[in-house]
């Protein structure tokens, strides 16, 4: 195999559709028994940006969307689509263990037997292993805690819980927290938001959709400027329409962070003490990299492997899809996976023509 690609995500499934158009041999593997696993987990009411940012390349998307938010289970279907569209070749259900170098280049091994490959892309995205802090008495609490991955809807804390009211702590301050909050406060719990920075907000819906095509434009120019932060669309915040009128109005309230657990009771750093029924962590993610160990490492401050561009200086021949900051200021947004995907294709593309034929290809059929 030419190229091995780990995880069908947008990603993925971008950089396959370039790969083929450049006539270059290139195999999926993805754990889950589905492309795009990661938007049909998400909770049901998570939406994302405008289609015009998020549409696939040669992906295209009804006129009639192209202004309104992409929504997560649109997008799942739209991902299971654009791959049968392209015939992308890919496995679902395989599991990778471990890599190491091969003299084809890299051998995989999985649940599924070996996969060799003469290059190797790891695009198993950012959103595939849930973060939480480690809180001093926390795994001891018999308070339950989840992280907001777990959180699939209404029904998730109803049938933990038992009952159809209770007191929710969601900790966290940005758009998994806010999503989480709405659909449980609208449900009749009683949700706190436990937050260390300030609550930042999205402007209001039609205010962003509005502003698209101009932001749009903002960052192609933004983003060939080397060393430009983020601009302040990208920035990820609660949702600017009712999110914020539940905080200003008092109706969802606010405490710091927590400092402690002390059996089912929740010390936060203010001093003050407060019982949940649920703690959900709405804490982010962290990249997926535990299958690379012992080919690289990983930075615990930057969660990132040491690379030069987009490929790894510990193991040359490996590449990145999806990490922050990769290339731009939004290699982990869906836009970004998108642009990132054409440049590594045509790096890949060169880098093959520079190699010898591999001496076996153990990819199984």
């Amino acid at each position: 195999m030419q190229v091995l690609i780990i995880g069908a995500g947008p990603g993925g499934l971008a950089l396959a559709q370039q790969l083929k158009q450049r006539n270059i041999e290139s195999l999926i593997l993805e754990k889950s028994d589905r492309v795009g696993n990661t938007f049909y987990t998400m909770a049901a009411n998570t939406t994302y940006g405008p289609w015009l940012n998020n549409r696939m390349p040669d992906g295209p998307v009804r006129f009639s969307r192209l202004l309104s938010r992409t929504r997560r289970e649109q997008y799942a279907e739209y991902l299971a689509e654009y791959a049968l569209k392209h015939d992308l070749e890919f496995r679902t259900g395989v599991t990778v263990k471990s890599v190491r170098k091969h003299p084809a280049g890299f051998e995989l091994e999985t649940d599924q037997g070996p996969f060799v490959s003469s290059l190797l892309v790891n695009a198993s995205g950012y959103f595939s292993k849930p973060w939480v802090p480690e809180i001093p008495g926390a795994a001891q609490s018999s308070v339950p805690q989840i992280h907001s991955s777990e959180f699939k809807g209404v029904h998730t804390v109803r049938n933990m819980l038992g009952k159809n009211r209770g007191r929710v702590l969601v900790v966290g301050g940005r758009l998994s927290a806010g999503e989480t909050m709405a659909a449980l406060h609208y449900a009749g719990y009683h949700v706190t938001i436990s937050h260390g920075k300030p609550i930042d907000f999205f402007p209001p819906t039609l205010f962003e959709l509005c502003m698209a095509p101009l932001t749009q434009v903002m960052e192609g120019i933004r983003v060939r400027i080397p060393g430009t932060t983020t601009p302040w669309n990208l920035n990820v915040r609660m949702n600017g329409d009712d999110h914020r009128k539940m905080i200003e109005s008092g109706e969802v309230p606010l405490v710091p962070e927590i400092a402690r657990f002390e059996g089912e009771t929740l010390v936060f750093t203010d001093g003050r003490q407060d019982h949940f029924d649920l703690v959900i962590y709405a804490t982010g993610y962290r990249p997926a990299l535990d299958h690379l160990a012992g080919l690289v490492t990983v930075d615990p401050e930057t969660n990132r492997p040491p690379l030069k561009g987009m490929e790894s200086t510990e193991a040359p021949g490996l590449f990145f899809l999806g990490l922050i900051g990769l290339r731009t200021f939004r290699s982990q947004f869906l836009r970004g996976l998108r642009d990132d995907s054409r440049v590594l294709a045509k790096t890949l593309a060169s880098r093959l023509a520079t190699l010898p034929a591999p001496a076996r290809d153990l990819a199984t059929a």
